[in-house]
């Protein structure tokens, strides 16, 4: 939260808990500050607000929604689905029937919930195909499939029923703009209009991966618009906006949204994430440039007819990969991020950190709702291997995901578990201090690290990796192959507990990693590469004499 929204919100808490004062059993009253709370990170105090309010009104749908929401983020579910069922009774709503029917949670306990979870989604998703909802403009919390990414599957024929069902409860979603139908005059602007759209250009791992891109793209050959969906703002929010030829803010109003991307008439729109707001999800049903296509920000696929490409990397991809999307898998040459290199951080020691000083910390740095089932035996198994080893994960953005894991690491691996730590999240330069102070970084198989893999390199700290099949798998060897440092890069699960032991033990062979990284480190930052093999890939689907999608992918 920025620091004038912070300011806002805690002024807005105050001027409530002095009207409760005056008005104790307020439902309204209560409602409003739990929300807030809950905004502030205040949950408990937050869901202690929000059910007294239910209690005195269980007619007032939004703290209902907000309850239900809170639960499900926590992996409540059927306290989410109580609320939610809740508010039906008094306000039926089918985008809320919809969310209900797909409503997964962010962690789970092991590989047999998720195969539960998986069943009976798919059982959802076959059900909602038979009835006649009509879900429009959809809320920014309806529908999503955000966390099923994180389950580890091959999940390309439930986000295509997913996107099914989106076309088929508001057909309005698969608009044509009309320069699709007929093609824009040339005369006016020949360069070829590219469109970036999302709703994180800000200090957030998609403006990070992107802003280079955006800054660096030919403006003799290309003009760039960049779209913004109204959401947080901050420093790296203006300097996008002031990098791209036109920069645009949209509403959180989806026919309002169209008709503004629409009338810019662009040649293609590049999508950097698909899948974690349902404004940009909805925009992509329809066809709003003669080419379009989703890159790896949220690196699973749309399952939206609508999209064109998959604009991935050759190192992202496995064999037979182009069966894991319903987009045509077009694989640039290199990773296709033009990286800037952060601000170094003051140093720091462990104790400022809270941290002990003589243990090997093993450190995960990545939000909790990615620690995968099988990454439990893997902890167990390094932690055996290495008697001084202690593990480190940040405590993130809701305390019931560390619960949830510290209850899940005693069924599954009881006898490490006493030696898992959680550290509170900071701010990137404190961030960079801090894993500056770690021994090892583990990446996640299931779902590696991209920015965090970067700056763990930049804080000289070794990573070790190990690719799976899908791409989301695959970020930090394609990082470590682009700068020459497979000795990191792990074949099978014993090899990985093998070589993270070995770096977290030997100080020797440690430190020939770190000097490597330092000496190796520039070729991640600032690639000119990435930005021309964007512009080759522009130009091969948008540069015919006729704007369109050409048939199969590409590479």
């Amino acid at each position: 939260m920025d620091t004038s929204l912070s300011d806002n919100v805690a002024g807005e808490i105050e001027r409530l808990r002095s009207a409760l004062k005056e008005r104790p059993n307020d439902a309204g009253l209560l409602a409003g500050l739990g929300k807030l709370l809950r905004v502030a990170g205040n949950t408990e105090k937050a869901k202690r607000r929000l059910s007294l309010a239910i209690a005195l009104d269980p007619t007032q749908i939004e703290p209902l929604l907000v309850l239900g929401n809170t639960h499900l983020r926590e992996c409540e579910t059927n306290r989410a689905l109580a609320c939610f069922g809740l508010a039906q009774t008094y306000s039926p709503q089918d985008w809320l029937r919809f969310k209900m029917a797909v409503s997964i949670p962010p962690l789970v306990q092991s590989l047999a919930h998720i195969a539960v979870l998986r069943e009976g989604l798919g059982r959802a998703l076959g059900a909602l195909s038979k009835l006649s909802l009509r879900v429009k403009n959809p809320p920014y919390d309806g529908a999503s499939l955000f966390y099923l990414a994180y389950y580890g599957q091959d999940d390309k024929s439930l986000y295509e029923a997913f996107a099914n069902l989106h076309l088929r409860f508001d057909p309005d979603l698969a608009g044509v703009a009309p320069h699709c139908i007929k093609p824009r005059p040339r005369d006016d602007e020949p360069r070829i209009k590219v469109g970036f759209i999302s709703t994180f250009f800000y200090e957030h791992s998609i403006g990070r991966l992107t802003r280079g891109i955006i800054e660096g793209l030919d403006r003799e050959k290309f003009h760039v618009t960049v779209v913004m969906v109204s959401h947080a703002k901050d420093a790296l929010t203006d300097i996008i906006a002031r990098s791209a030829d036109r920069a645009l803010e949209i509403p959180r109003d989806l026919d309002r949204a169209r008709l503004v991307v629409a009338k810019e008439e662009l040649d293609v729109i590049v999508y950097p994430d698909i899948g974690m707001d349902s404004l940009t999800y909805c925009l992509a049903c329809a066809r709003l440039a003669p080419v379009q296509c989703l890159t790896w920000g949220h690196p699973v696929t749309s399952g939206i007819p609508s999209l064109d490409y998959f604009v991935s990397a050759e190192d992202l991809e496995s064999e037979g990969s182009e069966d894991h999307y319903s987009e045509a898998l077009y694989k640039l040459k290199c990773l296709g991020t033009y990286y800037y290199r952060p601000e170094s951080p003051k140093k720091k020691k462990r104790s400022d950190f809270g941290l002990k000083g003589s243990p090997h910390y093993y450190f995960v740095p990545q939000y909790l709702f990615k620690i995968h089932p099988e990454f439990d035996l893997l902890i167990a198994a390094i932690l055996d291997g290495d008697p001084k080893g202690r593990v480190l994960f940040i405590d993130g953005i809701e305390g019931a995901w560390k619960n949830f894991l510290r209850a899940r690491f005693q069924k599954t691996i009881p006898g490490v578990a006493d030696r898992i730590d959680f550290t509170p999240w900071r701010p990137q330069r404190d961030f960079l201090a801090l894993m500056a102070n770690t021994t090892v970084v583990l990446d996640i198989p299931h779902f590696n690290g991209g920015n965090t893999t970067i700056e763990a390199f930049f804080a000289g700290v070794p990573v070790v990796t190990m690719p799976t099949r899908f791409a989301r798998g695959r970020f930090s060897a394609a990082i470590m192959k682009q700068i020459g440092l497979d000795e990191c890069i792990a074949e099978t699960p014993k090899d990985y507990v093998d070589l993270a032991v070995r770096i977290g033990t030997d100080l020797k062979y440690r430190k020939s990693l770190r000097a490597k990284i330092r000496k190796r480190i520039d070729g991640i930052f600032e690639n000119d590469e990435a930005i021309r093999e964007w512009e080759r890939f522009f130009i091969d689907v948008c540069g015919r004499k006729d704007i369109g999608p050409p048939k199969g992918g590409g590479s």
